[in-house]
Protein backbone atom coordinates (compact mmCIF):
# COMPACT_ATOMS: atom_id res chain seq x y z
CA UNK A 1 0.00 0.00 0.00
CA UNK A 2 3.19 2.43 0.36
CA UNK A 3 2.79 4.83 -2.21
CA UNK A 4 6.69 5.56 -1.91
CA UNK A 5 5.85 9.31 -0.49
CA UNK A 6 3.70 10.83 2.18
CA UNK A 7 3.08 13.99 0.15
CA UNK A 8 0.21 14.57 -2.09
CA UNK A 9 0.85 15.85 -5.47
CA UNK A 10 -0.58 16.55 -8.70
CA UNK A 11 0.76 13.57 -10.07
CA UNK A 12 -0.53 11.50 -7.52
CA UNK A 13 -4.34 13.51 -7.80
CA UNK A 14 -3.70 12.15 -11.81
CA UNK A 15 -3.01 9.20 -10.90
CA UNK A 16 -6.05 8.69 -8.77
CA UNK A 17 -8.11 10.12 -11.36
CA UNK A 18 -6.85 7.32 -13.98
CA UNK A 19 -7.49 4.79 -11.69
CA UNK A 20 -11.05 5.87 -10.10
CA UNK A 21 -12.33 6.61 -14.36
CA UNK A 22 -15.57 4.79 -14.63
CA UNK A 23 -15.73 3.69 -10.47
CA UNK A 24 -16.93 6.76 -9.77
CA UNK A 25 -19.73 9.69 -10.96
CA UNK A 26 -18.60 12.10 -12.35
CA UNK A 27 -20.74 14.84 -10.37
CA UNK A 28 -22.23 17.84 -12.40
CA UNK A 29 -21.40 21.63 -11.82
CA UNK A 30 -24.45 23.82 -11.26
CA UNK A 31 -24.11 27.24 -12.03
CA UNK A 32 -26.06 29.71 -9.43
CA UNK A 33 -25.51 33.89 -9.99
CA UNK A 34 -25.31 35.45 -5.85
CA UNK A 35 -27.85 39.10 -5.43
CA UNK A 36 -24.35 40.29 -5.45
CA UNK A 37 -23.18 39.12 -8.36
CA UNK A 38 -20.89 36.36 -7.69
CA UNK A 39 -21.14 33.00 -9.95
CA UNK A 40 -20.50 30.13 -7.94
CA UNK A 41 -19.47 26.66 -9.93
CA UNK A 42 -21.27 23.94 -7.63
CA UNK A 43 -19.39 20.93 -7.44
CA UNK A 44 -22.23 18.61 -6.85
CA UNK A 45 -20.18 15.71 -5.04
CA UNK A 46 -23.78 14.79 -3.12
CA UNK A 47 -24.61 12.98 -5.89
CA UNK A 48 -22.14 10.59 -6.01
CA UNK A 49 -23.68 6.97 -5.40
CA UNK A 50 -22.47 7.11 -1.88
CA UNK A 51 -24.06 10.21 -1.05
CA UNK A 52 -20.21 12.50 -0.79
CA UNK A 53 -17.56 12.84 -1.77
CA UNK A 54 -15.38 10.15 0.59
CA UNK A 55 -15.90 7.33 -1.98
CA UNK A 56 -12.87 8.99 -4.33
CA UNK A 57 -10.30 8.39 -1.38
CA UNK A 58 -11.58 4.75 -0.09
CA UNK A 59 -11.97 3.42 -3.85
CA UNK A 60 -8.24 5.19 -4.90
CA UNK A 61 -6.62 3.73 -1.83
CA UNK A 62 -8.39 0.01 -1.76
CA UNK A 63 -7.95 -0.66 -5.61
CA UNK A 64 -4.33 -0.54 -4.43
CA UNK A 65 -4.35 -3.27 -1.89
CA UNK A 66 -2.71 -6.75 -2.74
CA UNK A 67 -5.61 -9.34 -3.88
CA UNK A 68 -4.28 -11.59 -0.35
CA UNK A 69 -5.86 -8.73 1.94
CA UNK A 70 -7.51 -9.87 5.04
CA UNK A 71 -9.98 -6.97 5.25
CA UNK A 72 -10.00 -3.47 5.68
CA UNK A 73 -10.72 -1.47 9.02
CA UNK A 74 -12.43 2.12 8.88
CA UNK A 75 -13.79 4.48 11.20
CA UNK A 76 -15.97 7.29 10.59
CA UNK A 77 -19.10 8.69 11.67
CA UNK A 78 -20.75 8.02 8.04
CA UNK A 79 -20.00 9.32 5.15
CA UNK A 80 -16.18 7.58 5.17
CA UNK A 81 -18.10 4.49 6.05
CA UNK A 82 -20.55 4.43 3.68
CA UNK A 83 -17.59 4.81 0.97
CA UNK A 84 -15.64 2.19 2.29
CA UNK A 85 -18.11 -0.01 2.63
CA UNK A 86 -19.57 0.13 -0.75
CA UNK A 87 -15.44 0.00 -2.40
CA UNK A 88 -15.01 -3.30 -0.28
CA UNK A 89 -18.26 -4.43 -1.69
CA UNK A 90 -16.63 -3.86 -5.25
CA UNK A 91 -13.54 -4.84 -4.35
CA UNK A 92 -14.51 -7.95 -2.83
CA UNK A 93 -12.12 -6.84 0.16
CA UNK A 94 -14.19 -7.67 3.59
CA UNK A 95 -14.93 -4.13 5.41
CA UNK A 96 -15.02 -2.95 9.37
CA UNK A 97 -15.88 0.71 10.19
CA UNK A 98 -16.02 1.97 13.73
CA UNK A 99 -19.19 4.43 14.38
CA UNK A 100 -20.00 6.86 17.12
CA UNK A 101 -23.05 5.96 18.82
CA UNK A 102 -24.70 9.19 17.49
CA UNK A 103 -24.01 8.13 14.01
CA UNK A 104 -26.84 9.51 11.91
CA UNK A 105 -29.14 6.48 11.24
CA UNK A 106 -29.27 6.48 7.45
CA UNK A 107 -25.70 6.63 7.45
CA UNK A 108 -25.20 3.66 9.53
CA UNK A 109 -27.91 1.34 8.17
CA UNK A 110 -26.38 2.04 4.40
CA UNK A 111 -23.05 0.86 5.72
CA UNK A 112 -24.57 -2.47 6.78
CA UNK A 113 -25.94 -2.43 3.42
CA UNK A 114 -23.09 -2.81 1.50
CA UNK A 115 -21.75 -5.78 4.05
CA UNK A 116 -19.42 -3.82 6.37
CA UNK A 117 -19.48 -5.17 9.88
CA UNK A 118 -20.32 -2.31 12.41
CA UNK A 119 -18.40 -1.56 15.89
CA UNK A 120 -20.00 1.02 17.70
CA UNK A 121 -18.01 3.36 20.32
CA UNK A 122 -19.05 6.80 21.91
CA UNK A 123 -18.76 10.08 20.16
CA UNK A 124 -15.58 11.14 20.17
CA UNK A 125 -13.63 11.33 16.56
CA UNK A 126 -10.46 10.20 18.62
CA UNK A 127 -12.18 7.27 20.14
CA UNK A 128 -13.10 5.84 16.89
CA UNK A 129 -9.39 5.81 15.90
CA UNK A 130 -7.87 4.37 18.60
CA UNK A 131 -10.70 1.56 18.60
CA UNK A 132 -9.41 1.26 14.90
CA UNK A 133 -6.09 0.89 15.35
CA UNK A 134 -6.91 -1.82 17.92
CA UNK A 135 -8.53 -4.13 15.31
CA UNK A 136 -5.80 -3.57 13.34
CA UNK A 137 -3.45 -5.15 15.76
CA UNK A 138 -6.65 -7.84 16.67
CA UNK A 139 -7.46 -8.69 13.22
CA UNK A 140 -4.43 -8.01 11.51
CA UNK A 141 -7.03 -5.53 9.02
CA UNK A 142 -5.38 -2.71 6.72
CA UNK A 143 -6.33 0.78 8.24
CA UNK A 144 -8.37 2.70 5.71
CA UNK A 145 -8.09 6.32 7.65
CA UNK A 146 -10.50 8.62 6.87
CA UNK A 147 -8.21 11.63 5.27
CA UNK A 148 -4.57 11.69 6.84
CA UNK A 149 -3.30 9.08 3.73
CA UNK A 150 -1.62 10.53 0.18
CA UNK A 151 -3.67 8.36 -1.89
CA UNK A 152 -6.90 9.36 0.38
CA UNK A 153 -6.10 12.70 -0.18
CA UNK A 154 -5.48 12.26 -4.38
CA UNK A 155 -8.63 10.87 -4.40
CA UNK A 156 -10.21 13.58 -3.06
CA UNK A 157 -8.47 15.95 -5.11
CA UNK A 158 -9.64 14.54 -8.51
CA UNK A 159 -12.76 16.29 -7.21
CA UNK A 160 -11.20 19.93 -8.48
CA UNK A 161 -9.58 18.28 -11.21
CA UNK A 162 -12.86 17.80 -12.68
CA UNK A 163 -14.69 20.95 -11.49
CA UNK A 164 -11.47 22.79 -13.47
CA UNK A 165 -11.59 20.58 -16.41
CA UNK A 166 -15.47 21.93 -16.90
CA UNK A 167 -14.92 25.28 -15.35
CA UNK A 168 -11.67 26.69 -16.41
CA UNK A 169 -9.60 30.05 -14.42
CA UNK A 170 -11.27 30.70 -10.80
CA UNK A 171 -11.31 33.54 -8.44
CA UNK A 172 -11.66 31.45 -5.36
CA UNK A 173 -12.20 27.74 -4.43
CA UNK A 174 -14.18 27.04 -1.11
CA UNK A 175 -14.17 23.32 0.31
CA UNK A 176 -15.00 21.90 4.17
CA UNK A 177 -12.45 21.25 6.22
CA UNK A 178 -12.74 18.26 8.79
CA UNK A 179 -9.18 16.45 9.13
CA UNK A 180 -8.37 17.81 5.44
CA UNK A 181 -7.95 14.93 2.90
CA UNK A 182 -10.81 16.61 0.75
CA UNK A 183 -8.69 20.08 0.76
CA UNK A 184 -5.75 19.32 0.77
CA UNK A 185 -6.19 17.06 -2.47
CA UNK A 186 -7.87 19.93 -3.99
CA UNK A 187 -5.42 22.39 -2.66
CA UNK A 188 -3.02 21.19 -4.59
CA UNK A 189 -4.95 20.66 -7.88
CA UNK A 190 -6.16 24.52 -7.35
CA UNK A 191 -2.47 26.12 -6.86
CA UNK A 192 -1.23 24.48 -9.55
CA UNK A 193 -3.47 24.63 -12.27
CA UNK A 194 -5.51 28.04 -11.26
CA UNK A 195 -2.93 29.60 -9.35
CA UNK A 196 -4.31 32.94 -9.00
CA UNK A 197 -7.18 31.53 -7.36
CA UNK A 198 -7.81 32.61 -3.60
CA UNK A 199 -8.16 29.03 -2.02
CA UNK A 200 -10.62 29.35 1.54
CA UNK A 201 -11.46 26.50 3.88
CA UNK A 202 -14.95 26.03 5.97
CA UNK A 203 -15.46 24.96 9.52
CA UNK A 204 -18.12 24.94 12.04
CA UNK A 205 -18.08 27.48 14.77
CA UNK A 206 -17.16 24.87 17.37
CA UNK A 207 -14.85 22.51 15.20
CA UNK A 208 -12.25 25.14 13.91
CA UNK A 209 -8.95 23.16 14.31
CA UNK A 210 -7.82 24.33 10.74
CA UNK A 211 -8.28 28.14 11.22
CA UNK A 212 -7.00 27.74 14.66
CA UNK A 213 -4.04 26.01 13.45
CA UNK A 214 -2.92 28.66 10.71
CA UNK A 215 -3.34 31.29 13.57
CA UNK A 216 -0.77 29.26 15.56
CA UNK A 217 1.25 27.94 12.38
CA UNK A 218 1.23 24.61 14.18
CA UNK A 219 -1.51 21.70 14.15
CA UNK A 220 -4.07 22.49 17.24
CA UNK A 221 -6.50 20.10 18.37
CA UNK A 222 -9.37 21.28 19.68
CA UNK A 223 -12.47 19.73 22.33
CA UNK A 224 -14.83 17.10 20.83
CA UNK A 225 -17.39 19.02 19.15
CA UNK A 226 -21.20 18.43 19.26
CA UNK A 227 -22.04 20.67 15.62
CA UNK A 228 -24.87 19.14 14.09
CA UNK A 229 -21.85 18.79 10.93
CA UNK A 230 -21.50 15.77 11.91
CA UNK A 231 -18.86 14.77 9.23
CA UNK A 232 -16.82 17.88 10.09
CA UNK A 233 -16.42 17.06 13.96
CA UNK A 234 -12.71 15.52 13.56
CA UNK A 235 -10.31 17.35 16.80
CA UNK A 236 -7.11 18.25 14.52
CA UNK A 237 -6.12 18.19 10.56
CA UNK A 238 -4.01 15.17 10.07
CA UNK A 239 0.03 15.18 9.95
CA UNK A 240 0.28 14.56 6.21
CA UNK A 241 -2.92 16.88 5.04
CA UNK A 242 -1.77 20.12 7.64
CA UNK A 243 1.70 20.59 5.59
CA UNK A 244 -0.69 21.29 2.07
CA UNK A 245 -3.10 23.55 3.79
CA UNK A 246 -0.57 25.29 5.70
CA UNK A 247 1.18 26.42 2.48
CA UNK A 248 -1.54 26.58 0.26
CA UNK A 249 -5.41 27.66 1.96
CA UNK A 250 -5.23 31.19 1.92
CA UNK A 251 -7.47 31.72 5.03
CA UNK A 252 -10.19 29.64 6.65
CA UNK A 253 -13.07 30.65 8.22
CA UNK A 254 -15.96 29.44 10.62
CA UNK A 255 -20.02 29.04 9.97
CA UNK A 256 -22.94 28.52 12.11
CA UNK A 257 -24.88 25.37 12.50
CA UNK A 258 -28.07 27.89 12.14
CA UNK A 259 -26.02 28.95 8.64
CA UNK A 260 -25.80 25.52 7.77
CA UNK A 261 -29.24 24.96 8.41
CA UNK A 262 -30.32 27.11 7.01
CA UNK A 263 -27.88 27.04 3.12
CA UNK A 264 -29.41 23.44 3.38
CA UNK A 265 -33.08 24.80 2.87
CA UNK A 266 -32.03 27.25 0.59
CA UNK A 267 -30.28 24.67 -1.31
CA UNK A 268 -33.61 22.00 -1.56
CA UNK A 269 -35.88 24.84 -2.27
CA UNK A 270 -33.65 27.17 -4.78
CA UNK A 271 -31.32 24.55 -6.46
CA UNK A 272 -33.41 21.54 -5.54
CA UNK A 273 -30.42 19.73 -4.18
CA UNK A 274 -30.19 17.64 -0.46
CA UNK A 275 -27.46 18.73 1.21
CA UNK A 276 -26.30 17.70 4.97
CA UNK A 277 -24.80 20.00 7.16
CA UNK A 278 -21.13 19.10 6.02
CA UNK A 279 -22.37 19.61 2.56
CA UNK A 280 -23.54 22.97 3.02
CA UNK A 281 -20.97 24.60 5.06
CA UNK A 282 -18.86 25.66 1.69
CA UNK A 283 -21.99 26.87 0.34
CA UNK A 284 -22.70 28.65 3.23
CA UNK A 285 -19.67 30.60 3.53
CA UNK A 286 -19.75 31.52 -0.16
CA UNK A 287 -23.40 32.76 -0.36
CA UNK A 288 -22.10 35.14 2.18
CA UNK A 289 -18.59 36.49 0.50
CA UNK A 290 -18.40 35.45 -2.61
CA UNK A 291 -16.89 37.82 -5.56
CA UNK A 292 -16.23 37.07 -9.41
CA UNK A 293 -16.31 33.17 -10.19
CA UNK A 294 -15.51 30.41 -7.65
CA UNK A 295 -16.05 27.25 -7.37
CA UNK A 296 -17.83 25.43 -4.03
CA UNK A 297 -17.37 21.59 -3.37
CA UNK A 298 -21.22 20.52 -2.18
CA UNK A 299 -19.29 17.18 -0.29
CA UNK A 300 -22.14 15.51 0.68
CA UNK A 301 -26.08 14.81 0.72
CA UNK A 302 -26.26 12.32 3.13
CA UNK A 303 -28.47 14.32 5.89
CA UNK A 304 -30.88 12.58 8.54
CA UNK A 305 -34.49 13.35 7.79
CA UNK A 306 -34.51 15.05 11.44
CA UNK A 307 -32.39 17.58 10.63
CA UNK A 308 -33.24 18.81 7.31
CA UNK A 309 -37.05 19.05 8.95
CA UNK A 310 -35.69 21.46 11.08
CA UNK A 311 -33.89 23.39 8.14
CA UNK A 312 -36.84 23.61 6.48
CA UNK A 313 -39.00 24.85 9.77
CA UNK A 314 -36.62 27.16 10.11
CA UNK A 315 -37.24 28.67 6.30
CA UNK A 316 -40.61 28.81 6.94
CA UNK A 317 -40.42 30.32 10.37
CA UNK A 318 -38.82 33.75 8.27
CA UNK A 319 -40.61 33.46 5.44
Amino acid sequence: MSTGTDRVTLELVREAAARLEGRVVRTPVLWHTTPGGARLALKVESLQPTGAFKIRGAYNLMATLPADCPGVVAHSSGNHAQAVARAGAELGIPTVVVMPSDAPRNKRSRTEADGAEIVVVGTDSAERARRADELVTERGLVLVPPFDHPLIAAGQGTAALELLADVGDLDRFYAPISGGGLMAGCAVVVAALAPHAEIVGVEPVHADAGRRSLAAGDRVTVPASTTIADGLRVRSLGEITWPVIRDRVRRIETVSDDEMLDTMAFALEELRLVLEPSGAAALALALREAKGTCGVVLSGGNVDPDILATALARRRAVA
